[in-house]
């Protein structure tokens, strides 16, 4: 039997690989901010990946008043957003991966995620304090613009992914029908998307309305691209897949979206900041984060007998 993106076992392979896509995805939009702020001359200490809050790169800035240079335009406030948007976009469409359907449905699920969550659940929530509301601080870019523009990415590109996935559709009699093109978008970014927000939920999160609605865009994107598109059949056919092979990833995936919690829950009524370099004048740890230490601190130099 060929398989295709609406097989049990290509669901199912979905579902776990999107467990471990979908915190990757989130801990990119720090990992690019502080990966930034090292371009820009500064040092990376650490990340803070809250579900609920916008994830931040734990940095000590070049200076005091990095955050309003032209640089820290670039390479601290939309870097975040660049980076998803980069992913988003370049996963489906020009990188190569083996012909094997976890390399599918990984390309497809990194790439979904980066757009629902990246683009449409991320900006919102640093709306008080994240890229957002610090743009419109020291650029004086709206807000409301900042995220009809994020969204509106969102929403086209994650139907790039959504199409790749099913042009697998060709090896079923009749091809990519429109309704077999919607099952698609519907169970490979809807499910991942609702445990998602479930887990949020019921970290105790608040969730914001604004965000719930950007991000219910972009999924609404999806749709909309399997409602009109109809790829093009794929170059090379998927081949066979074993079930041990997804009960293994459904054990990883349960196992990487376990820690994604852990690390993403609310202290202190905050995000957790994961440190491993030491906080300088200049650094951007938050007043309300709960610290853990990933590294020790180095102990005191003795000054030199005499």
């Amino acid at each position: 039997m060929r398989l295709n993106p609406l097989s049990p076992r290509v669901l199912v392979l979905s579902w776990a690989v999107a467990l471990i896509a979908w915190p990757l995805a989130w801990l990119l939009l720090a990992v690019a901010q502080g990966l930034g702020t090292v371009v820009a001359g500064g040092g990376w200490i650490g990340v803070s990946v809250p579900l609920g809050l916008h994830p931040w790169g734990l940095v000590n800035e070049p200076s005091i008043a990095f955050a309003g240079t032209r640089a820290a335009l670039f390479l601290y406030w939309l870097v975040p957003p660049l980076a998803v948007l980069a992913v988003a976009v370049l996963l489906p469409t020009v990188v190569p991966v083996p012909p094997s359907w976890l390399s599918e449905v990984g390309v497809v699920q990194l790439a979904v995620a980066c757009a629902v969550l990246g683009l449409g659940w991320a900006p919102p929530l640093g709306v008080v304090d994240g890229p957002a509301a610090g743009l419109a601080r020291f650029w004086g870019v709206s807000v409301g613009i900042f995220l009809a523009v994020t969204t509106a990415l969102g929403a086209l590109v994650v139907q790039l992914a959504v199409a790749r996935l099913a042009s697998h559709l060709w090896v079923e009699p009749g091809g990519p029908l429109r309704m077999r093109r919607l099952r698609v978008a519907l169970s490979h970014t809807f499910v991942p998307a609702l445990w998602w927000g479930v887990a949020v939920v019921a970290q105790g999160w608040a969730v914001p309305p604004l965000a719930v609605m950007t991000t219910g865009a972009v999924l609404l994107g999806a749709l909309l691209g399997a409602w009109w598109w109809v790829p093009a059949s794929p170059l090379h056919p998927r081949p066979h897949l074993l079930w041990r092979t997804v009960v293994a990833l459904a054990l990883l995936g349960v196992a990487v979206f376990a820690v994604a919690t852990w690390a993403g829950a609310p202290r202190r009524g905050n995000g957790t900041a994961f440190v491993w370099g030491y906080p300088g004048e200049t650094n951007n740890v938050r007043p309300g984060m709960a610290v853990v230490r990933l590294m020790p601190l180095p102990a005191p130099k003795k000054p030199p007998a005499r």
